[in-house]
């Protein structure tokens, strides 16, 4: 009777915590879900991919956990002795593992302090990418290249975040000495104007700015719109399309490197 009582015991501690983690996820779900209308939508969704699997994790494993102990109770198993002794092998784990501490410390506050989030474009290291996700120990970007990398968050102590607030979307053109300079500012300009006119997304009126740089064969021009952090590459691309349809169709000449070959002729 006794041992059908423990096996009883261990099935209700298994099916309470399964129940409870699936209330548990759909309690998190409702909460992160972004309100239907709300002006802030696009920052809730984030938060939601963000935020989300880390606190079902820790909800599966603290529930795990409990279940672990209900059960090895009920087999016999001394769970204060054992919870004692595991809280001093990881005492003496956390003294020789600093690094993984670090880890976690510096993801908990990226996490707190909402500096990175799921589906920002960040450059760390040299290398820039789009974040998959974020944990307490590292944070995954998919790079350009569809490679993986994999960072400890230890490392991320200074970054560079794309997704934050405006951008400026930044446009240098080359054009030869012999190009009409003010016409070809005022192309520039129009471009701009015209963009920002069908698009609607300008912050501020497009700034024409140049020559910005003498080179050996061509001067350099610059086309400057402030924009949604988000929307900079994509501004920047269809510029460049606009500017080089513009320039062919105005007839304003792009930088040409002219090479002289002298053959030599035996004697």
């Amino acid at each position: 009777m006794a041992l059908l009582a423990r096996a009883l015991v261990i099935l209700a501690a298994i099916v309470l915590a399964v129940l409870a983690y699936r209330a548990a996820v759909h309690l998190v779900d409702r909460i992160l879900r972004p309100v239907d209308g709300g002006l802030d939508d696009s920052q809730r969704v984030q938060r939601a991919r963000t935020l989300g699997p880390l606190m079902k994790n820790a909800i599966r494993y603290t529930l795990a956990f409990v279940a672990v102990v209900v059960v090895l109770r009920e087999v016999g198993v001394d769970v204060q002795a054992l919870l004692v002794s595991a809280g001093v092998l990881g005492l003496a784990i956390g003294l020789g593992a600093q690094t993984l501490i670090k880890d976690v410390i510096t993801g908990f506050f990226i996490l707190f302090e909402g500096l990175i989030g799921v589906g920002d474009v960040i450059e760390v290291g040299g290398h820039a990418g789009t974040v998959e996700s974020i944990g307490l120990r590292v944070t995954k970007i998919r790079l350009l290249n569809g490679a993986l990398r994999v960072v400890p968050n230890g490392e991320i102590t200074q970054f560079v975040n794309y997704n934050k607030g405006w951008g400026r979307a930044v446009v240098d053109v080359s054009v030869g000495y012999d190009a009409e300079l003010p016409r070809a500012l005022a192309v520039l300009e129009r471009i701009g104007t015209e963009w920002a006119a069908a698009t609607s997304r300008a912050l501020e009126p497009p700034e024409v700015q140049g020559p910005t740089r003498f080179g050996e064969a061509d001067l350099g021009l610059r086309l400057m719109v402030k924009v949604d952090a988000s929307q900079r590459f994509a501004a920047e691309v269809e510029l460049r399309r606009r500017i080089v349809e513009a320039f062919e169709r105005e007839g304003i000449s792009f930088p040409r490197r002219v090479m002289y070959v002298q053959e030599r002729t035996s004697s």
